[in-house]
Order: C-alpha cells, then structure tokens, then sequence
C-alpha cells in the first residue's frame, strides 16, 4: 500500500488535546502520532459513511416500554396495533392535531400535522451535518408490533429538520461580528 504525505494546519489546542490523548494509547511507540493520525481519519470516514438515519432498536424498546402500560392494544394485528399507537400519540398525550398512517410491506409510514416533535430528546439524530427529530409514533409503533407480534417493521424514517451546523455557524459568526462591532463603535449614554 502506498502511503502520502499530508499537511494541514489544526488550531492549537485542539492538537494538545489530540497528541495527548494520542500519547496516552500509542503510548509514544515510533510512529503513534502517524498511527492516532490515521485511526482518526479511518473513523471520521466510518462515521461519516454509516448509516445515521434511524434510531437504535434498543431507544425505540425504551421508549415503547414507556408508553407500553399506557397505550390500549387487544391485538396481535399489525394494523390494529398502530391503530392503537396512533390513536394514543393523536388523543392521548395530543402528540399531533392529525396523523396520517400505513403500513406498506413491512414497513411503518407516518405522516403528521402540528406535531409537538420535541416530546423525548433521544429521537434526535445527527446525519450529514444536520440534526433531525425523528417521529415518535413509528419507532414506539414499530417496537410494539415487534414486541407483540415477533414481526419487524421498518420506519419510514419521518423526521422533522432541527437546524444545520452551517446554519448554527451562521449565527454565531453573526453574534461575533455584533459583539465585534459594539466594541469598536460602544453606544455612549448622554
């Protein structure tokens, strides 16, 4: 395998914290900075190319196991029992003013209007420099049909856009030019 030689310039105290941490695990054998250099960039492209759009199977049984007591299912239908999740996420805790719903070859769809997307903070899911809500009536729907049923149901993957990095950066850089300016230029009371 060939190998390149890469320079790049990172602000100081992130590379403090890097070589230290660094230092610690490769414990300055020949070669730990170019080995920590390498294992970083290897899980960036991990991260950066798996796929981040869907919560974990073990956050969707918690959250079901949350409302299992209280959501009214006497089925082992499918169909019946997102009727019943649906029917309590839209009543019941008046999760969305309207959902729309179906189950299309194994798979959970839903649709809402008015939603109150911000009920439990582990839907939230970062993809492509973004952070996203994901739909609480498919995950605790599809961790009840397989709970009840056996049967696996994939979601949809509805989800509600939080913000972008970009657009957080924006304003930061925003907020900086203003307090920049206010420095330069101070109101003067009279």
């Amino acid at each position: 395998m060939g190998m390149n030689r890469v320079t790049i310039s990172v602000p100081e105290d992130i590379d403090l914290i890097f070589r230290r941490n660094a230092a610690i695990k490769f414990a300055f054998r020949r070669g730990w900075y170019g080995k920590a250099i390498l294992e970083a960039i290897q899980l960036w492209i991990t991260h950066q190319t798996s796929k981040k759009s869907d919560i974990s199977e073990e956050e969707k049984n918690y959250l079901w196991n949350i409302f299992k007591d209280k959501i009214d299912i006497d089925s082992d239908n499918p169909e019946e029992i997102l009727d019943s999740v649906v029917q309590y996420f839209e009543t019941d805790i008046k999760y969305a003013e309207k959902v729309n719903y179906r189950l299309n070859d194994h798979k959970i769809i839903v649709d809402k209007e008015d939603s109150l997307d911000s009920y439990l903070p582990q839907l939230i899911v970062q993809e492509d420099g973004s952070v996203y809500l994901s739909c609480i009536v498919e995950n605790v729907a599809s961790a009840a049909i397989k709970d009840i049923t056996g049967q696996e149901y994939i979601t949809s993957n509805s989800r509600t856009l939080l913000c972008t990095y970009e657009s957080i950066n924006s304003e930061a850089e925003t907020q900086k030019s203003e307090v920049l300016e206010n420095q330069v230029n101070p109101i003067r009371s009279k």
